[in-house]
């Protein structure tokens, strides 16, 4: 395994310094940089059964017992924001069928465009109408990283809007890469920095820093109070950096994961290792600081597979149909379920194993659960399933079971996207935003 740690940042901290200019306007206090904001977007599909998802009753938003499906999650549950009353209308106008209106909106807040792809009633539709969250985002601050965002898939099997949650702009989707060794070598694959170079590059920044530090000493005796001030400033960023090429920063303690073999993504007997080689890649993306945004997309709004690892091997979009009386496929369904809040647990002891600061790379990130549907038997959407983890370095109060009383999705998106630092009123179509929701943000 190859080490990947603070490349971008000793290449471009002393030249930085130099080129400040020490007696111009400078901040009165210089803060150190905090660790970065992350969001992880994991999709579902075809929505849940509300009573195995949802807290058990008498739960209140401060002291819940998370639902059947969630339960594996119970060792994060201080993490969590758990909601329930968010709906998703945004998607209803327009062409398509529940799936296709699902997959199209959820990310995007918008309608699908007219167009030719025939849902699973026979209905028309074209792709989504405009740009999802996780691009408009890493437009706006996730151009630090050398991958803007990676969109990771398992058993996706398509390539219409049934198959796609992310969007460029208006009918530009994105599909995700569902063969994990190819995921791989976008990350890694091309990393060919040694230990010695790293050192040398540590060396040179250091030497970098003494010559500031001198140069502070130096100029320091011969100004006035007023300069002295605006340097004593300026010396807090430069110590700030010193300390930084002493300490752990995003990356620092990532380890390159061993390149995975070259699976068929089609076996269906592959699933779960293919589920864990890529859950593991998104953690080692995100420890790498390769790219700060992330979805990954278990199976699309279409979902006709099977789970041979679990010996269940109904078609799945048939399960999810499956009403009250039919008590067998939904007991089958549930395991299914219990199944990926395994795979979302996985995703968050990761990322809490990976420290940063006096916290952890969880405790920066956002993860975002997902489906296109509210319940599948129904074909609603009302009362989506979302799932929040992770407080994106403080941003949202976690820990608690959220009742809302029918707000809208697009308001999700507007919070999280206050979260990031972006205050926008309306996102996706303007007539389903209110703000954010109130309450979530901290």
């Amino acid at each position: 395994m190859r080490t990947m740690n603070r490349r971008t940042f000793l290449r471009g901290a002393g030249g930085a310094l130099m080129a400040l200019p020490l007696l111009q306007s400078l901040p009165a206090r210089a803060q150190a940089q905090a660790f970065p904001r992350r969001l992880v977007v994991f999709y579902t599909p075809n929505g849940v059964n509300p009573e195995t998802w949802f807290p058990a009753e008498g739960s209140v938003e401060d002291d819940f017992t998370l639902g059947r499906v969630l339960a594996p999650l119970r060792d994060h549950q201080r993490r969590l924001i758990v909601t329930r009353g968010i709906n998703m209308r945004s998607g209803e106008q327009g062409p398509g069928e529940p799936h296709q209106k699902g997959m199209g909106a959820v990310l995007t807040g918008t309608h699908l465009q007219e167009g030719d792809f025939v849902g699973g009633d026979g209905t028309l539709a074209g792709w989504g109408d405009g740009q999802s969250l996780d691009q408009f985002l890493a437009d706006r601050v996730g151009r630090d990283t050398r991958i803007p965002s990676l969109e990771l898939g398992v058993r996706v099997r398509g390539a219409e809007v049934r198959h796609r949650l992310n969007y460029r702009g208006p009918a530009t989707p994105l599909p995700p890469n569902e063969i994990p060794a190819t995921v791989w070598a976008r990350l890694f694959a091309d990393q060919q920095q040694g230990e010695g170079e790293l050192l040398q590059l540590t060396r040179e920044r250091r030497s970098v820093l003494d010559v500031v530090r001198r140069q502070f000493d130096g100029v320091r005796r011969r100004v006035t109070p007023e300069d002295r001030a605006k340097l004593d400033a300026h010396a807090l960023l430069v110590r700030d950096i010193e300390r930084r090429l002493q300490a752990p920063q995003p990356g620092e303690r990532c380890l390159a994961p061993a390149q995975p073999p070259l699976l068929d993504p089609n076996d269906e007997n592959l699933m779960a290792r293919h589920t864990e080689l890529q859950v593991d890649l998104a953690i080692a993306a995100l420890a790498c600081d390769q790219t700060r945004f992330i979805t990954l997309q278990m199976s699309s709004g279409a979902n006709n597979i099977r789970f041979p690892h679990l010996n269940s091997n109904t078609d799945d979009h048939q399960l999810s149909h499956a009403g009250p009386a039919a008590a067998d496929l939904r007991e089958e369904w549930v395991r299914r379920k219990i199944w990926y809040s395994e795979q979302f647990r996985r995703l968050l002891d990761g990322l809490a194993a990976v420290p940063e600061g006096d916290a952890t790379l969880l405790d920066h990130t956002i993860v975002l659960w997902v489906s296109d549907l509210a319940q599948g038997n129904t074909h609603s959407h009302d009362n989506m399933p979302f799932l929040l983890a992770g407080s994106g370095g403080g941003a949202l109060r976690t820990g608690r079971y959220v009742e809302l009383d029918g707000v809208h999705h697009n308001d999700l998106l507007i919070t999280i996207a206050h979260a990031f630092g972006q205050p926008i009123e309306t996102f996706g179509d303007p007539a389903y935003c209110t703000g954010p929701i109130p309450g979530l943000l901290a």
